[in-house]
């Protein structure tokens, strides 16, 4: 369905903050369009021209924006992937909510349907796995705390990784035998 459809990171933002208009307020409008992405109205009105064309709006100059079937399918995809990506960044890997929700929104475009499949069962396998026991967060914060790493180093990341049985690029998929 929505694989036909060649659309923009910037279109598909468009279409979630439509989504997201219609579910808070009822409504999407140009002017609530353009607050939430921090745009002008004439570009906002470009775009929803564009996604009309595309078949993914339906718009009138002046009155209230809805997402077509195939544009709530596509909103819908782009937000669970925002909410999924924003949630592990923030609850699992303990970053902020403004940097989880930034990168969040990069990534919900560019992420491989596959990436993002194993990374759903992941999360559900790995809150599962935990049978309710918070703690894991807790040693996590200290784990990080006792040993941060230098991502500005390939060598310190390989050193952080010895023995780890984590494999590099063209490395093999064995542990580490030095």
């Amino acid at each position: 369905m929505d694989k036909l459809v060649a659309l923009t990171e910037s279109l598909e933002d468009y279409l979630e903050s439509i989504y997201r208009n219609i579910v808070s307020k009822n409504a999407a409008r140009v002017k609530d369009i353009a607050a939430d992405l921090g745009v002008r109205y004439p570009s906002v009105t470009s775009a929803l021209k564009t996604l009309e064309k595309k078949r993914l709006v339906n718009y009138e100059p002046y009155g209230i924006i809805t997402l077509t079937k195939e544009g709530l399918a596509i909103a819908l995809r782009i937000t669970e992937r925002h909410r999924l990506l924003k949630a592990f960044f923030s609850q699992a890997l303990d970053i902020d909510l403004d940097t989880a929700d930034e990168t969040a929104c990069r990534l919900e475009h560019v992420i491989p349907t596959v990436i993002f499949e194993r990374l759903v069962q992941f999360v559900k396998f790995f809150y599962l796995s935990q049978e309710g026991n918070d703690s894991w967060q807790d040693r996590f914060r200290v784990f990080m705390e006792a040993n941060p790493v230098d991502i500005s180093c390939p060598e310190c990341i390989e050193d952080f990784f010895d023995g780890t049985g984590f494999y590099r690029e063209g490395g093999s998929h064995e542990p580490d035998n030095a």
